[in-house]
């Protein structure tokens, strides 16, 4: 009895989160394009007093993922805006469903707003099947 119970104290526990992988493995998000603004140099704090706009683009995601830990960068859960790194903006897509295929990586600059960036390879917009299911992430 002891030994179950300290297995399960020692167990994660399951948040219901798909989980994906960073950089190198390539994943397929689901979410909404959302543009926002961030207070950019010379202090990262306010657009108001002085600091330069950085625009970007958002994938807000349909439902909250984690990302597994590896050599470089540590795990996070409840993943559910990731800034978009991208060569081409297509405005149309912006307040739309769209998937987003690419890798992650996680922020290590004054210039990446939220914890996990994705490097875009391809985005579309979502189909109408695809916005009424259920998962973020596609194999």
């Amino acid at each position: 009895m002891t030994i179950v119970f300290l297995l399960l104290l020692t167990m994660p526990p399951t948040t219901g989160q798909t989980c994906v992988s960073y950089w190198p493995d390539q994943v397929v998000l689901k979410g909404k394009i959302r543009r926002h603004t961030f207070a950019g140099p010379p202090n990262y704090e306010s657009v108001a007093k002085g600091d330069r706009a950085e625009r970007v683009w958002l994938l807000h995601l349909a439902q909250p993922i984690c990302v597994s830990a590896n050599a470089e960068w540590e795990k996070e859960a409840d993943v559910s805006d990731i800034q978009l790194v991208i060569e081409k903006y297509d405005k149309a897509l912006v307040g739309r469903q769209v998937v987003a295929t690419g890798t992650l990586y996680r922020a290590h600059t004054g210039h990446h707003h939220t914890k996990v960036l994705l490097t875009v390879s391809s985005i579309r917009k979502s189909s109408a099947a695809e916005i009424s299911g259920t998962l973020n992430a596609a194999p």
